[in-house]
């Protein structure tokens, strides 16, 4: 075991980093906007690309979100609270645009600056919404007008997942979540005047992340073909050409920032995402190098299948080294992509990326913004310990399971090399992956003496389609034998002394639940944050988004025919079955998973007399914002380990407080 003082990796030393976040490119300047730490809370920054120190613009007691420029340079449009709100750009005047208990988000500006569209539940489902933006101060105090009129732009029924307004304002573009019964993301064009939509998509994909080239053309991503291809939709929209191939991701099914394609200034390029072992590239590019399906006049575009239309395969890749990269956005030239890049040694910070025989002959990747203090950093550059490392196996259905695993230098599995533990950490979502991104408490733990295993269970994503599918109706099932399967993978290394743990947070706490009560005496601790116990009841108390998820992946709580499935998938109700120490961690605001689900485990441990502990955290929600709750949930996770895997201890099945 290293001594963590000396090595510099302690749990007060990573959640001292804050890396910036939400980055916005300026529509004209070399200028960003930003969101970080300041005062407690997230606050809103600009920074000049050129250098300088940045420029704060809000003081604000709740956290500051999505950022977005107006189409001018002088004002932006941000969230706080359930509120949204219009700054300019020189911080000297702050308006209130709207309001609503049931939150906005996605602010984005009309192409003329003088509307507003955002997304709001306001009628219980992800509709758009559209408001008169505020008029900008020229040279004397605007009067203040009247309260804006807010409007929907879409019809209740269907959840809007997120848009972008035509280069001319006429159309929106925007990614449709269909309900339960569908189980389907659609591409749609709304018209702004008349609410009208039309699908451009096909139907049975999960097609996100609509943005419009300059020249009125439409980038988006699909998995027509089983794998997450960049499209193209013409201007004239007779036209779909499918820009990349192969079998490899080249977008994520949220539809994110940073995540989905964007057309160059000239819209004669694109920057795409290619995800592969648990990393993220970023690629350049043509648009104009496929070959399209044309579709006659009068007929709605049909997407033509990928094995008949020509990829470019002439993408170049831009980044500067191995991490988890995504794009911000073009500078005016074309010559620079803005992106922000991280890696399980670097935090996540803003570069400059050239793009091959644009950018001047020479130019290098530039870093814009350092996170990572300076002793940290010495830390992080000096450890000996192996570099991140992938591994896959067979599940016991003959599934192909990927990971990564990261272990003490001392544990070779050579002869006489130390052996050691393994913490097996499962990520949330379910539909989600362990990207090798910064998350050093993985460091901190493998310098205190363990081994960390991630492992991308069924219902992953960056390994197509049908993997990603693959644990419909399996939750707590087929999902948490893959889990138990890399455990077991894992014990028989010649590195491992076959203790063994688990923990992971959201998805992945309940699937420590699971795994705990589907193989007791494999475990000799577990690590359940915010994680469902009783999926029937998440189902019935948890938020919106969230049911819909459940109720897409399995089914209704209310079919008779579901009913196995979801007790099956319940893990409270096999608390007996449980042999291992818990640690439950939760926060008492949380809407996905509510705190009844923890409330109802540790009631069935404290029935069943099972050695637990269990903390709330009475501010949070569905993660820790808070940094001193993120330290406290760190030190609580670590002791927890070190005392039930590391230590021997006597009866581990006394019940605790």
């Amino acid at each position: 075991m290293i001594d963590q003082r000396r090595s510099g990796l302690t749990v007060e030393a990573i959640t001292a980093v804050e890396p910036p976040r939400e980055f916005r490119l300026h529509p004209r300047d070399r200028v960003v906007a930003y969101v970080a730490e300041g005062a407690g809370a997230r606050q809103l920054f600009t920074l000049a690309l050129t250098g300088g120190p940045p420029t704060q613009l809000t003081a604000s007691e709740k956290h500051v979100s999505d950022p977005q420029w107006s189409p001018d340079g002088r004002r932006l449009a941000f969230v706080r609270g359930d509120d949204l709100w219009v700054i300019e750009r020189s911080g000297e005047r702050l308006t209130h645009v709207d309001g609503h208990p049931a939150g906005v988000s996605h602010p984005r500006w009309a192409p003329d600056g003088h509307r507003l569209a955002f997304l709001s539940r306001r009628r219980g489902w992800s509709q758009i919404w559209i408001v008169d933006a505020p008029v900008p101060r020229r040279g004397r105090p605007a009067k203040e007008p009247r309260p804006p009129e807010v409007r929907p732009m879409t019809a209740a029924g269907t959840d809007i997942d997120g848009f972008e307004w035509s280069p001319d304002g006429s159309r929106i573009a925007a990614a449709v979540i269909h309900g339960p019964e569908a189980a389907t993301g659609l591409v749609v064009l709304v018209d702004t005047t008349t609410g009208t939509t039309e699908t451009i998509s096909s139907q049975g994909s999960w097609s996100v992340g609509p943005r419009w080239a300059s020249d009125g053309g439409l980038l988006f991503v699909t998995d027509t073909d089983g794998w997450f291809q960049v499209v193209r939709r013409s201007p004239d929209g007779r036209e779909l050409t499918v820009l990349t191939a192969g079998a490899r991701e080249h977008g994520e099914p949220t539809g994110g920032v940073g995540w989905m394609p964007l057309p160059s200034p000239d819209a004669g390029r694109f920057v795409h995402t290619e995800v592969h072992d648990g990393l993220a590239d970023l690629v350049v590019a043509p648009l104009a190098a496929a070959s399209p399906v044309r579709r006659p006049r009068g007929r709605p575009p049909k997407m033509p299948r990928p094995a008949v239309v020509a990829a470019s395969g002439a993408g170049v890749r831009i980044d500067p080294w191995d991490g988890v990269w995504r794009s911000v956005g073009w500078m005016p030239s074309g010559a620079w992509v803005v992106a922000v890049g991280e890696s399980d040694r670097r935090p996540q910070d803003l570069w400059l990326l050239p793009v091959p025989g644009v950018a001047p002959e020479g130019a290098r990747a530039r870093q814009v913004t350092n996170s990572l203090p300076g002793a940290l950093s010495a830390a992080v550059s000096q450890r000996r310990s192996p570099a991140a490392a992938r591994f896959g196996l067979n599940g016991r259905d003959g599934t192909r399971l990927e990971g990564t695993v990261w272990r003490p230098v001392a544990a070779t599995g050579k002869r006489g090399g130390t052996k050691v533990p393994a913490v097996i950490y499962v990520h949330g979502g379910p539909t989600w992956q362990s990207f090798r991104g910064w998350f050093p408490f993985k460091h901190v733990l493998v310098d205190g003496g363990f081994a960390v295993v991630d492992v991308d269970f069924r219902g992953s994503t960056g390994y197509g389609r049908e993997f990603r599918l693959a644990n419909r109706g399996e939750w707590g099932n087929a999902d948490v034998h893959d889990a138990i399967d890399a455990a077991r993978w894992a014990a028989a290394q010649p590195w491992c002394d076959g203790r063994l743990a688990i923990w992971g947070g959201s998805y992945g706490g309940y699937l420590v639940l699971c795994a705990l009560v589907e193989e007791p005496s494999l475990w000799r601790a577990g690590v359940d944050l915010y994680g469902d116990s009783d999926i029937a009841e998440s189902f019935r108390h948890g938020d919106r988004p969230g049911r819909l998820d459940l109720e897409r992946q399995m089914g209704s709580p209310d079919d008779p025919a579901r009913a196995d499935v979801y007790r099956r998938g319940s893990p409270v109700f096999r608390t007996e079955r449980i042999e291992a120490p818990l640690l439950l961690l939760h926060g008492r605001k949380d809407r996905r998973v509510v705190p009844l689900m923890t409330e109802k485990m540790v009631e069935a441990l404290t029935i069943e007399g099972k050695h637990h502990e269990v903390h709330w955290y009475d501010e949070e929600a569905h993660g820790w914002e808070q940094r001193e709750n993120r330290r406290d949930a760190s030190r609580r996770i670590l002791a927890f380990l070190r005392r039930h895997v590391l230590d021997e201890i006597g009866d581990r099945s006394g019940s605790s407080g």
